[in-house]
């Protein structure tokens, strides 16, 4: 009876550090895989943001900037967009070159400013030190 007073704390005292070293061999894997994962110089900066994130478990800090204003311009660009491939579509099948000319005009003014937001988000992104 007294032997196994001092067995079973052993016995648990060896488990419990077991498990602890094991996990925190696979933590060290981890860590290593995603420190070699940041290593490569082809990554994104939304895959670099997301292993920073599984490595200190912080979020890189965001201004919310106005998404309201940012998904009415994100809107307006798209209905240009297709507007104007819609006019250019319907002036090639009329024969119209004014209607055509237009809607090549509609829709390439479209898809500048749908690309207009990524461009200066990526701009401001590569300003900051």
């Amino acid at each position: 009876m007294e032997l196994s007073f001092i067995l079973i704390p052993i016995f648990a005292f060896v488990l419990a550090k077991g498990f602890l070293e094991h996990r925190a061999a696979a933590r060290k894997d981890h860590v290593r895989l995603l420190e070699e994962a940041l290593k490569n110089p082809a990554l994104d900066r939304a895959t670099i943001e997301s292993l920073a994130f599984q490595l200190t478990g912080a979020r890189a800090p965001r201004h919310q900037g106005p998404s309201r204003l940012l998904a009415f311009t994100l809107a307006i660009g798209w209905l240009a967009l297709f507007t104007g491939a819609g006019i250019w579509l319907i002036g090639r099948v009329l024969s119209e070159d004014a209607a055509s000319a237009a809607g090549v005009m509609v829709a390439v003014v479209g898809f500048g400013i749908v690309t207009y937001p990524f461009a200066l988000r990526e701009l401001e992104a590569r300003q900051k030190p």
